[in-house]
């Protein structure tokens, strides 16, 4: 229970606080707008104060955390696992917290400060502290994804912030789904550990969508395609492999590679060559051999004939003078032959011995096409090993793709299983803590009977998504009804945790839950606060307006001025909670 709230400056007004309903009124006079910038009478204050001890995170420039409230500190006593000590936290040194008071049994002691003496705690320590005495935070749950946090379930039992009113199970808008369920669970005893699991295998799933989404639009590489084509693909890339693997460890690098392939160009040159010559020889020779078969010596008696038959005596000169020409043509013809044949004789042996030369060069060039068979060039030896490495890479992407495909396909049957398996088993939890959460049940429906007649109903279900959560009021939907279940919620979440944990048993609100409320559920809200928590020394307090006071509502017997604690004024700076006015720093 928090006793009392204080700082270290004159100006502020010390709050003491008591079992049951606690009431910081505000009295305005001036007509402040939402945009003012201005710090007003300090009911949010207040609030923002005890979360502040509480462990309430700090940032520069935010919240308390401003210039105007430097060297400013503020102290609340509090029972702590039944010690009662006094925590004081400044804004100067907003990362320790410093302890008063007897702390024997805590399981988180404080350290002493050499300098000055004071027992502190790190902020860090300081929250785990709070979250094992306040909530019976497990110790030890490292196996599990996510797990409740005490800053987290502490928020539903201070709630500041307007985003704080708008959902029973949400103390700010963003709050993510995971965190509601499994803090809600906690809260109402169910099994947390459930929704830290659902949310693991949610992200798991998250994690499967993603990779199949980059396969789909293409974003990993070699990807493409279905299990099946990517084996095919496999088996592809492995025969095109083996086979340039064997070429390459067959192959054999000739040092002189270079000189030999030289030699079998020049000696494949130099049989081209010859046997072009032949070619040639052998065309002249056909036509030596042609002429010779086709020289004839001339007629010698055909002109003598001509004469006779013409009737013609040829002169005895004429006469001499042909046998003188058919002599010397005899003799051309002669020297002709004799020419032809020598050439003749000449080419054949030319052919003959080009011949024996083409068979010497073509058995050297036999030789050394048959070294350049059985051995290569480094150069080629080189290309085969950046070929063989080329489809070893290629091979082994795809078969790490291949790989991915198919954990990923497990990873979706696991996630599914492992939904179907964990709804099944919440299911029968559910079932087995009946009594459990059928309490919070009847609490809520009690306290939304009180305020309406009409009981409402809390609805706790198992789903494939996780742990759903409702809760319904006669004519709900109107904005100070649907105040009215977190009202309702938060006091079932309250006794549920002094009855199974004994640790919290203060529940804070500020006044923005009583906002649109019918003034007679405002004062029968206010009864049942005192009811509830004075019956098992809880405490509620709250800040309201004096202007929302249902004076004219509240039961026969009710005083509600004497659980005013402090009632605040606008008439001068003074009245205010901190004793003076200052600027908020603008956003």
């Amino acid at each position: 229970m928090i006793h009392s709230l204080s700082a270290n400056k004159s100006t502020f007004h010390r709050v003491d606080f008591t079992a049951g309903l606690n009431v910081i009124l505000a009295d305005r006079s001036d007509v402040s707008s939402t945009k003012d910038t201005r710090n007003g009478l300090g009911k949010s204050t207040l609030i923002e104060i005890l979360d502040f001890c509480l462990g309430g995170s700090a940032s520069k420039g935010k919240g308390l955390i401003i210039d105007p409230l430097k060297s400013w500190q503020f102290t609340i006593e509090i029972t702590m696992a039944k010690k009662k000590v006094k925590v004081t936290r400044s804004v100067d040194e907003h990362n320790r917290v410093v302890i008063s008071g007897d702390t024997t049994g805590w399981p988180e002691q404080p350290e002493v400060d050499e300098e000055t003496g004071q027992r502190v705690f790190k902020i860090d320590r300081w929250r785990k502290l709070l979250g094992l005495v306040l909530f019976d935070l497990p110790r030890n749950v490292d196996g599990l994804p996510y797990k409740p946090s005490y800053r987290s379930l502490v928020s539903y039992f201070v709630r500041r912030r307007p985003d704080a009113y708008m959902s029973p199970f949400r103390h700010f808008r963003q709050q993510k789904t995971w965190d509601t369920q499994l803090h809600t669970a906690y809260l109402l005893g169910m099994n947390w550990e459930y929704a830290a699991r659902w949310q693991g295998l949610k992200d798991q799933e998250d994690g499967v969508k993603a990779i199949e989404k980059a396969i789909k639009t293409g974003a990993m590489e070699a990807a493409m395609g279905s299990v099946g084509e990517l084996e095919t693909q496999r088996i592809q890339l492995e025969q095109q492999q083996n086979a340039s693997q064997a070429a390459l460890e067959t192959f054999k690098v000739h040092p002189q590679y270079d000189s030999i392939q030289s030699d079998a160009d020049r000696l494949t040159a130099e049989i081209h060559a010859l046997t072009n010559k032949n070619i040639e020889d052998r065309r002249r020779l056909a036509r030596y051999e042609a002429s010779i078969a086709e020289e004839k010596p001339p007629d010698s008696l055909s002109l003598e004939k001509l004469y006779k038959e013409a009737g013609l005596v040829l002169p005895d000169a004429v006469v001499k003078s042909l046998g003188d020409a058919r002599s010397f043509h005899a003799a051309i013809v002669t020297n002709r032959k004799e020419f032809l044949g020598t050439e003749m004789k000449r080419l054949s042996e030319s052919i003959s011995r080009r011949e024996t030369d083409i068979a010497d060069l073509t058995n050297q060039r036999a030789e050394v096409m048959e070294i350049l068979k059985s051995h290569g060039a480094l150069q080629e030896m080189t290309k085969l090993q950046e070929r063989n490495v080329t489809l070893q890479g290629k091979l082994d992407r795809v078969e790490t793709r291949l790989r991915e495909m198919k954990e990923l396909k497990e990873a979706k049957r696991k996630v599914k299983e492992g939904k179907s398996k964990l709804v099944k088993t919440a299911e029968q939890d559910h079932e087995q803590r009946w009594d459990v959460w059928s309490t919070a049940v009847r609490l809520f429906n009690e306290h939304s009977q009180s305020l309406y007649k009409t009981p409402g109903r809390l609805v706790i279900d198992v789903a494939d998504t996780g742990y759903k959560y409702s809760v319904d009021i006669e004519r709900s939907g109107s904005e100070g009804i649907d105040k009215m279940k977190i009202f309702c919620f938060d006091l079932a979440a309250l006794q549920l945790q002094k009855d199974f944990r004994d640790g919290v048993d203060f529940l804070i609100h500020d006044t923005l839950m009583y906002d649109s409320v019918d003034p007679r559920q405002r004062a029968l809200a206010l009864e049942r606060a005192q009811q509830v928590t004075s019956g098992f020394a809880g405490q509620y307090i709250c800040t309201m307006n004096s202007d929302m006071v249902p004076r004219d509502d509240f039961s026969d017997g009710f005083d509600f001025d004497s659980h005013v604690r402090l009632t605040l004024n606008d008439a001068t700076p003074a009245g205010s909670l901190l004793g003076f006015r200052f600027d908020r720093p603008t956003k």
